[in-house]
């Protein structure tokens, strides 16, 4: 009997296709290459300021640009299509449906994202990745300025249309005999920041129109020198960033309520208390958005009250580490790379989270505000928590996507050089900005004292960072194509059947 040997589908067929798995793939690879690109310009701002002076970049406008494409590019182009990616690729699966409610739709909402990139890149804007008035009216060069705008709009439409499919997929396309408790808390994480995206990034697509009319000067709304307020930008922004932050987070979340039970071979803890703390986080983070902005003059009030608001995320967060931890307990252990790079995860959420409540005490939020603590807090959990278990859940995805395994040794030295290299690059910036080195800057002043040392730390945690992905990249590409092949009934190797936390039911 002669087997056929069934030929790999034409790029095209692939491009031009609206099934889920298609358009989670291409979000996926979209989102690494993005990872790469953001990564790299981080490199050359890590490279610069290695010592101070000028080395690498002849102006700080050149600088300037480096960072904002930086950020832009691993918020809208890393983070975002990353678990966009993941929710097309699974969520249909888990809903147990065909496709996604609109798969046109999320064809279209996918190939927003590289006309958004384009226009981002080819600009190159001096703006830095929040715009904030009023040096993005006034001094920030256009044409770049007026293209990062607009490639922030598309961005923001792609995000918008995606969390409107997502949601009509998980509420009315699921199978009449799976009710909403019993999805998986992927799936409800997913639910959860699309909701948080249609309530949140419409505020930012308004204010990016005003912007963009204060710069053609038809309007003055955040404009000083036509009677503008350059705070009511900050309120805008934040109201959206400051949710988008846990948009980032949650999807890891749920990837990690994937990822522990599984390779701790028990049923997750508590199901419903990790539907209880999406559901509040949701809601929550709404309500904190001003801490951003303690140092701009609002009442005690005010202050006291977005303080108030934004430490009650921490029972919420709080309760998906214990659930985390009590699944962990007592269970057989795996630790294959994607446990690695999750647990990785978790400890540095619980270092990002402490410094986060640093941020949110008013006394304390003076001495750090605008310096390089609020770096460092902001990539810890970021980079540290977030990055760090999605790159878990690409190792997760390999084998169930190529039907190959990735070479675990390279996995488990790519996951020692990345979790190293974060802690060398962003708790140290947590002490520069406790010695005094203020943020978004291009030169310092090397007599300061630790600040040399500190910022040569920095440096070199970024390019043993930058290595380890790297080896993630040759590891990936060289398994896809001469891997050994999965076993696709359980690639992981966990020896026993394991059982799905809610239905006590066999997990595929």
């Amino acid at each position: 009997m002669v087997l056929e040997v069934k030929q790999p589908r034409p790029l095209w067929e692939i491009l031009f296709s609206t099934h889920h798995t298609d358009i989670g793939l291409l979000y996926l690879i979209t989102s690494i290459t993005a990872l790469m690109l953001g990564g790299a310009l981080a490199l050359a701002l890590r490279a610069e300021l290695f010592l101070p002076g000028l080395q690498l970049f002849q102006d700080p406008t050149s600088f300037n640009r480096f960072f904002t494409v930086h950020g832009t590019t691993m918020l809208f182009l890393w983070a975002i299509p990353f678990f966009a990616g993941v929710g097309n690729y699974l969520v249909p699966i888990m809903v147990r449906y065909k496709d996604m409610a609109w798969p046109k739709l999320n064809a279209v909402a996918f190939w927003m994202i590289p006309v958004g990139a384009a226009l981002v890149w080819v600009g190159f804007a001096d703006t830095g990745w929040t715009a904030y008035p009023p040096y993005s009216i006034i001094r920030a060069p256009g044409p770049a300025a007026e293209m990062w705008i607009f490639g922030l709009k598309i961005l923001g439409i792609s995000s918008i249309l995606g969390s409107i499919n997502f949601i009509v997929t998980i509420l009315s396309c699921r199978h009449p005999d799976l009710s909403i408790m019993k999805i998986s808390l992927f799936a409800w994480s997913i639910l959860a920041v699309s909701l948080m995206t249609l309530v949140a990034v419409p505020t930012f697509a308004a204010s990016l129109i005003m912007l963009y009319t204060d710069r053609l000067g038809i309007s003055g709304f955040f404009n000083p020198a036509m009677g503008g307020d350059p705070i009511a930008y900050q309120h805008l922004f934040w109201f959206t960033f400051h949710p988008e932050v846990y948009i980032f987070l949650l999807p890891a979340v749920g990837m990690l309520y994937e990822i522990i039970p599984k390779f701790s071979r028990k049923p997750l803890f508590s199901y419903q208390s990790g539907v209880a703390a999406f559901v509040l986080i949701a809601i929550i983070g709404f309500a904190s958005w001003a801490h951003h902005m303690f140092a701009v003059g609002m009442s005690f009030t005010e202050k006291t009250v977005f303080m108030v608001g934004t430490l009650a995320a921490v029972p919420a967060s709080a309760m998906h580490v214990f659930n985390w931890l009590a699944t962990m307990w007592g269970g057989r252990i795996k630790f294959a790379v994607p446990l690695l790079f999750g647990v990785g995860g978790i400890m540095l959420f619980f270092a990002s989270g402490a410094g986060g409540v640093v941020n949110t005490a008013l006394p304390l939020d003076f001495i750090t505000h605008d310096s390089y603590w609020v770096v460092g807090h902001f990539h810890l959990i970021l980079m540290g928590t977030v990055s760090l278990t999605f790159t878990g859940f690409i190792y997760y995805l390999f084998p169930l996507i190529t039907g190959r395994m990735y070479n675990e040794r390279a996995g488990q030295i790519h996951f020692v050089l990345a979790f190293v290299g974060v802690i060398f690059v962003f708790i140290t910036q947590h002490v520069l900005g406790l010695y005094g080195m203020p943020r978004r800057i291009v030169d310092y002043d090397a007599t300061m004292p630790g600040w040399l040392i500190m910022n040569q730390i920095a440096t070199v945690g970024a390019w043993i960072a930058g290595l380890s992905y790297i080896i993630m990249l040759v590891n990936l590409i060289k398994s896809a194509g001469s891997g050994k092949e999965a076993d696709m009934k359980d690639p992981f190797q966990i020896g026993e059947e394991y059982y799905d936390y809610k239905r006590r039911e066999p997990h595929h």
